[in-house]
Order: C-alpha cells, then sequence, then structure tokens
C-alpha cells in the first residue's frame, strides 16, 4: 500500500527516470589487436594475422549512452583466432592459434570517470589450435606443439574510452599471456560494433504502475472539478 501511495505522488519525469535503470551490451571487434612473442620478435601481425576476434561489455547503465559510474560491468565471450607464419633465429613457425574465455563472464567495476573498468579476477581461457617448426632451434623453443589446456589472463584494469557515446567506444590493454610454453603479450584492441540497452524488468514495471497511478490521479481530479 506504502508502495503504491508513493507512485501516486512521484512525479511522472521521477518515475521515468528510475525506470531506465538497467544495462547495456557493447559487442566489440578485437581483430585490430596484435600478438608479440618472444620479446617482441615475433609480432602478429605481420608474422601472421588475427583472424577474428569479438567480446562482449555488459555494463550497468541509465541509458543506451549513459553508463553509471562505479556500477557493475562483465566481460564475456572473448574470443580470438589467429594465424602463425614467423621467421625467427633461423627457424620457421606456422600454425594456427584460438583462445576463447571459459565461464560466463569477468566480474568488474567501472571507474567513477568511465575511464576503466577493474576487474577483481582473471579471465579463464582455453586455447587450442598447432604449431609446426622447421630450423635449427624448435626443441629449444619447444615446438612444434599440439596447443590445449587453460591459462589466466589478470586483466586488472582495462582502459576505455568514449563509453557514454553509443558506437564509439574503444577498448585498448596490453596482458601477459602465454602460448605453447612461450610468454608474451597481447594487445587487446577493441572498437565498438554494436550496442543494446536493456531496462530492469522491476523498473519497467514501476514506470508502466506510476504512470498508470498518476493517470487515473488526473482523471479523479477532473472528474471532481465537474
Amino acid at each position: 500500500m506504502k508502495r503504491l501511495l508513493l507512485l501516486l505522488l512521484t512525479p511522472a519525469w521521477l518515475v521515468a527516470t528510475q525506470a531506465r535503470a538497467g544495462q547495456f551490451t557493447i559487442q566489440f571487434d578485437f581483430t585490430g589487436s596484435s600478438v608479440s612473442m618472444l620479446g617482441g620478435i615475433a609480432q602478429i601481425p605481420p608474422d601472421g594475422s588475427i583472424a577474428s576476434a569479438s567480446g562482449q561489455l555488459d555494463v550497468s547503465a541509465a541509458g543506451l549512452a549513459t553508463p553509471i559510474p562505479g556500477g557493475n560491468a562483465a566481460l564475456r565471450n572473448f574470443a580470438m583466432a589467429a594465424t602463425v607464419n614467423a621467421a625467427t633465429f633461423g627457424n620457421a613457425i606456422q600454425g594456427n592459434v584460438a583462445l576463447n574465455q571459459v565461464g560466463g563472464g569477468v566480474p568488474g567495476v567501472l571507474t567513477p570517470g568511465l575511464s576503466s573498468v577493474v576487474f577483481g579476477a582473471p579471465m579463464q581461457i582455453a586455447q587450442s589450435g598447432a604449431l609446426g617448426c622447421s630450423g635449427p632451434s624448435c626443441a629449444i623453443l619447444g615446438l612444434p606443439a599440439v596447443l590445449g589446456g587453460m591459462q589466466l589472463v589478470a586483466l586488472a584494469a582495462m582502459p576505455i574510452a568514449n563509453l557514454a557515446q553509443a558506437g564509439n567506444a574503444l577498448i585498448s590493454g596490453t596482458y601477459a599471456i602465454t602460448v605453447a610454453g612461450i610468454t608474451g603479450q597481447l594487445h587487446l584492441v577493441g572498437t565498438e560494433v554494436s550496442r543494446v540497452y536493456v531496462p530492469e524488468p522491476a523498473s519497467a514495471s514501476l514506470l508502466v504502475a506510476g504512470l498508470c497511478g498518476i493517470a487515473g490521479w488526473r482523471v479523479r481530479r477532473l472528474l471532481r472539478r465537474r
């Protein structure tokens, strides 16, 4: 009863503002990323290519272009596939590598300045593919190798720009990875492909109830005047 009374007395614009609480999901294209291995001697690209790469970022928001500072965020469905065609230390290394995020998503918090997402846990990824090698140092590099297993990628604070501009969000950050036992760095560059906003169901219900209550109050007021 108290909740209904509050809705009846709340201005329509305030109810509408409260009802927009929810989240937006941004789909990112990460094909502009790069991988550096063997201390930067092998770089993909140009020593290969990023064949495909994508991922999603969920952000608490009050509208399509209104992220909530300090709100929740989550990275999910990250996947990357790369080809390798490198010549290092007199060795020819060729093959393919795939990285796929495992689990429902990595939870984080959007900083108050909307400049980055701080993650409290690493991203777990599964690697697959195979690397062939011919040359004098292949055995030292542990190649050729069939790729498999899991690894944790520490995301820490992921820099992000233009989050409040629909269609222009940009992710850029560098993270340590390991492929076939060889450590390297993943320079992750993501550009926004699409954005979808979904209000919280409870908030949407409040909006309908509030507007209906206000409409009923206005009708009763008009009838009394007559």
